[in-house]
């Protein structure tokens, strides 16, 4: 009895089996439509918005080499200035009284050098007739010497409190406006801090960070459209970084704008900065299927079936997907009907 039941199963089982082998044989021959088209390589370029400010090309914050006190301000926040105008000067009390003190020294000095010069010539004409010592003659010589060498030294001491007197007062090194203007008079202030900023607002440019992506698609003169309320304005590249910030790794670009405007230093300004794709793929975002683990890919028609290509996608936008592959696209992309084939399935193309 055990038998003939284990028969039975035996029976059913090769019965199942050849049922399930005889649909896989008809699965794998019938042919599904699809639509299908030939897609090719092309260069693309795709926009990025970057935001940014408007800033003056010519800037300038201007500080004292000397410390000291603010002894006056000519200028004001907002005030226009003509290059060489007298902004600000300082009062440092070494200054004054070295220069006064060297020059005395170099008057001094002058008039012994005059007095020894009368002397070394003196006994030049006494040693013609051995009526001086060798040694005395010498010895006058050596004082002649040594005051021309300490004249030279007061002469350099003298340049330096000139040059330090120069350097107590501030001029404008161009025309344009003051935009800052942060010590009083009578503050103490020290060599190097800021006393005074101003810009010309003549020239207008803009810096930017970019990636090393976006910053490799740019070369000095290019034409770089930007929104500004509701204008459309042009700038060139003027200025490309050649080192990456440490920190950020980005790279530092300028830009000048084209146009006149009205002021316009510190307000916002969109620029659109293009990148560069060269030879990939495009195609409705529809067309590619996502298998779920990361893994896009698109069906091809290879020989009448259909054929799974992986690919990289790029971008998206505007419901179109941009993608490399590893291998070049030759045979037809199926863009319809792909939903309902596997790897291998005989397929029929309409184009």
């Amino acid at each position: 009895m055990k038998n003939l039941n284990l028969m039975g199963l035996i029976v059913l089982l090769v019965f199942f089996t050849a049922c399930k082998e005889n649909q896989t044989q008809v699965n794998e021959n019938k042919e599904i439509v699809v639509i299908s088209n030939i897609i090719i390589k092309e260069d693309r370029t795709r926009f990025h918005e970057v935001p940014t400010v408007f800033l003056a090309e010519k800037r300038a914050n201007l500080s004292f080499l000397l410390s000291g006190s603010l002894q006056k301000s000519w200028v004001k926040l907002g005030d226009k200035v003509e290059e060489g105008d007298i902004l600000v000067s300082l009062y440092n009390a070494n200054i004054d009284p070295a220069l006064q003190s060297n020059r005395a020294n170099l008057e001094s000095i002058q008039a012994q050098i005059v007095q020894a010069r009368r002397d070394v010539s003196r006994l030049k004409e006494l040693r013609k007739n051995n009526s001086t010592s060798k040694n005395a003659y010498e010895s006058k010589q050596t004082e002649l010497k040594g005051l021309v060498a300490r004249k030279k030294s007061i002469v350099a001491q003298i340049d330096l409190s000139l040059a330090n007197q120069a350097d107590s007062i501030i001029k404008a090194p161009f025309s344009g406006i003051i935009t800052n203007n942060p010590i009083q008079a009578g503050e103490f202030v020290a060599a190097g801090q800021v006393v005074v900023s101003m810009v010309q607002q003549d020239v207008v440019e803009v810096e930017v960070n970019l990636t090393f992506e976006l910053w490799k698609s740019l070369s000095m003169g290019d034409l770089i459209t930007a929104t500004y309320k509701d204008k459309t304005l042009d700038f060139t590249v003027t200025e490309l970084g050649q080192n990456a910030d440490e920190v950020s790794k980005l790279m530092k670009v300028i830009l000048r704008l084209n146009q006149q405007l009205k002021p316009v230093i510190g307000q916002h300004v969109f620029l659109q900065i293009p990148q560069k794709y060269t030879g990939v793929y495009q195609l409705p975002l529809e067309v590619v299927v996502d298998d779920g683990i990361n893994n896009p890919y698109i069906f091809v028609v290879d020989k009448g079936r259909a054929k799974k290509v992986q690919i990289q996608p790029l971008y998206i936008e505007q419901g179109l997907i941009v993608f490399t592959t590893s291998e070049d696209i030759q045979n037809p992309v199926v863009v319809k009907g792909q939903s309902k084939i596997s790897q291998g399935m005989k397929i029929k193309e309409v184009q």
